[in-house]
């Protein structure tokens, strides 16, 4: 039987019942990093995200406002506070017996995401997965500039980042598994030789549907 020999996760809505770039701003505004008004702008980024329209440029200057010059120490303990607070218990069941499933193929298992690398990495360590690509922020002098670094990682820009993995590891796509829930996840699935749409949202559910693509329900 034809077996993935590359495995790639989003994180949001896929392993976890949670989208972190979300819930990092009501973390922001409990801990008074940042002010009420974030909540609504949060709200209002994820539904154009959703909605495959997202200001990608307006979004950066948002989303990585509290990161901007903390140190690299402070934001990865920001991030575990983050991580313990608003994330842990929206951990999907049955995503951590998928991920422990693939890690015991012997195959690579990463993380491949648009939300940043530095709120990926708890989550990243609670699934034993050691590998995280997707949006990496800047660093200058130890601390961070509040911009990326890179391909951003959503839409084609994950393809651009999975082509290059894939190339490097000497694995084609048609032997790649990649695990999304975003109509943004599409241009990925489409590439994967093993495209899983797991717990999809409507537009992504009716396209798995049309081609074929497995639709996994996680909980």
């Amino acid at each position: 039987m034809d077996q993935p020999k590359y495995y790639l996760f989003d994180m949001d809505h896929t392993l976890i019942q949670a989208d972190c770039d979300v819930t990092w701003k009501y973390f922001a505004v409990k801990h008074k990093l940042a002010p009420e008004s974030a909540l609504a702008e949060a709200d209002r980024f994820f539904e154009d995200y959703n909605a495959g329209c997202l200001d990608v440029e307006a979004f950066y200057e948002f989303q990585f406002r509290e990161f901007a010059g903390k140190t690299v120490e402070e934001m990865a303990e920001l991030s575990r506070l983050h991580f313990e607070e608003f994330i842990k218990e929206h951990i999907y069941a049955d995503a951590v017996a998928a991920v422990n499933s693939a890690r015991a193929s012997g195959h690579p298992v990463g993380i491949l995401s648009s939300t940043n690398g530095v709120l990926v990495k708890p989550v990243a360590d609670f699934f034993g997965i050691s590998h995280i690509y997707g949006t990496t922020l800047e660093v200058a002098g130890g601390r961070y500039t509040g911009r990326i670094t890179g391909v951003y990682g959503a839409g084609n820009g994950k393809v651009e980042i999975a082509a290059g993995l894939l190339k490097a590891a000497g694995v084609p796509f048609e032997k790649l598994a990649y695990y999304g829930d975003s109509i943004n996840d599409r241009y990925i699935l489409a590439a994967s030789g093993f495209p899983r749409a797991v717990n999809p949202s409507d537009s992504l559910r009716h396209l798995a549907a049309e081609r074929g693509w497995p639709i996994l329900m996680w909980k």
